[in-house]
């Protein structure tokens, strides 16, 4: 089988072209500067695979037919990468009724049972789609006729109308509603996504079909299985999160393509001034040299700690699940290492994470991060000045941003790398760094992150 095509966008996009390219696969759609950087001619039209910045810009988005494919690859390529894959949520299942109670019929779709909001007859099978698959404390699923087929331009909806994006610009939202009404097949409403905006007609029309030649084939599996059973499930999409090292890789690798100043990714990854500015400094470096990158790079990670500042702590767990953890203001900044003590004040209530120990009023506690360090330690005092005890945090290495330190947390690495969430050689990295600091904290004790 012939290797994806793979569409990139956002602030990764020449690294991760770069990384693709060296593993075989294509590249579709490339922007104007992706083309010229890679002498890419005559790339296909049709990707397989898109690969997108997710809103945070610390992870990106794959999605696709093979998006597994693609997935698999950049986990292996970036050291410290972490993996979630998530279902887009349009299955569409038949289902059978199992009863009915005053306006609501209880559908048995096999995963669960759900409600559907109308009355049917016992017995009767029904198609239909969860419209949320999780509604608190319930057993219950709500479930919804209107099935969507799911496409890389547009969706197909049973029942449904013709639609566009909120905020696209009047001209093309009209000549999409336009095309939608000619193509839509009885029945059934097109919703137009954003991607078909620079979209090419004739593909938009083949699109179409192919997602009425999907409806045909689901409708026709409907007629012939028996209830409750799955009939369709759209492709799983991954988030792909990279962490500090795996920002230093893909620096390491767009530097062979363009001129890239150190801390590329990670600093682009702060918002749109850092990245205009990271433009600016690599447009003097293609001039001047590699020094001025150097020396920018290292003027704006010193610029965004500033002694006596508050320090937010993003303890994000690989889910995404970001804890804002007691903040703390910059005691100590040595530069040259890039390592930060805060100080930390606790309010009581409560016992200290991994160390059983109640919170009392005025405690405070010392906390050492470093750039880059996969080691974070806190040491807790009483109001006194008492220790109360010191707690090792082990995490992807830290990454700093404006006024914030963020780091993904790796608590229960083993059920993480059985759910395939973090690579083997993360894992036994993971061990190995643990084993040496049990072994520091009981022959010194002492707050070393080496």
């Amino acid at each position: 089988m012939e290797q994806p095509s793979v569409m990139v966008r956002g602030i990764y996009t020449t690294a991760l072209v770069k990384l693709l390219l060296d593993n075989g696969f294509r590249i579709a759609r490339p922007s104007l500067t992706t083309a010229s950087r890679f002498g890419l001619k005559n790339a296909s039209r049709e990707w397989d695979v898109r690969i997108r910045d997710h809103t945070s810009k610390n992870s990106i988005i794959v999605e696709g037919p093979r998006a597994r494919e693609v997935a698999e690859v950049l986990m292996r390529e970036l050291p410290d990468a972490t993996l979630k894959s998530e279902k887009l949520g349009c299955e569409v299942y038949k289902g059978v009724v199992e009863k009915v109670d005053d306006r609501v019929s209880y559908v048995n779709y096999g995963e669960k049972t759900g409600l559907l909001p109308e009355r049917l007859v016992e017995g009767q099978e029904v198609i239909v789609s969860p419209s949320r698959n999780d509604i608190g404390k319930s057993e219950y699923s709500y479930l919804t006729k209107r099935i969507r087929i799911v496409g890389r331009y547009a969706d197909l909806i049973k029942d449904g109308w013709v639609s566009t994006p909120r905020g696209m610009p009047p001209a093309i939202a009209n000549e999409l509603m336009n095309l939608g009404y000619l193509l839509k097949p009885p029945d059934w409403g097109i919703q137009w996504k954003r991607e078909a905006v620079n979209v090419d007609t004739s593909e938009l029309i083949e699109e179409v079909q192919r997602l009425k030649e999907e409806a045909t084939k689901i409708m026709q599996k409907a007629c012939e299985v028996k209830a409750p059973c799955l009939i369709y499930e759209p492709p799983t999409c991954y988030i792909v999160t990279i962490p500090y090292t795996s920002k230093k890789r893909l620096d390491e690798l767009r530097g062979l393509v363009v001129t890239t100043m150190p801390n590329h990714h990670m600093i682009k990854s702060w918002g749109r001034r850092y990245a205009y500015a990271v433009d600016v400094i690599e447009k003097l470096m293609s001039i001047s040299g590699p020094g001025i990158g150097t020396t920018a790079s290292s003027v704006i990670l010193h610029d965004v700690i500033k002694q006596g500042s508050k320090i937010a702590i993003d303890h994000v767990k690989p889910d995404g699940t970001v804890y804002k953890l007691t903040p703390g203001v910059v005691e100590e900044f040595d530069k040259e290492s890039m390592t930060i003590t805060l100080r930390r004040k606790f309010k009581g209530g409560g016992v200290y994470d991994g160390l059983g120990v109640p919170k009392e009023y005025g405690d405070y506690g010392i906390s050492i991060y470093r750039l880059g360090s996969p080691i974070s330690k806190t040491t807790y005092y009483s109001e006194k000045g008492e220790l109360k005890g010191i707690y090792v945090n082990i995490s992807t290495p830290v990454e700093v941003a404006p006024r914030k330190i963020r780091y993904i947390d790796l608590d229960k690495a083993k059920e993480l790398l059985d759910k395939g969430v973090i690579t083997e050689r993360l894992f036994k990295g993971i061990v190995e760094i643990a084993e040496k600091v049990k072994e520091s904290l009981e022959a010194r004790g002492d707050d070393s992150l080496d």
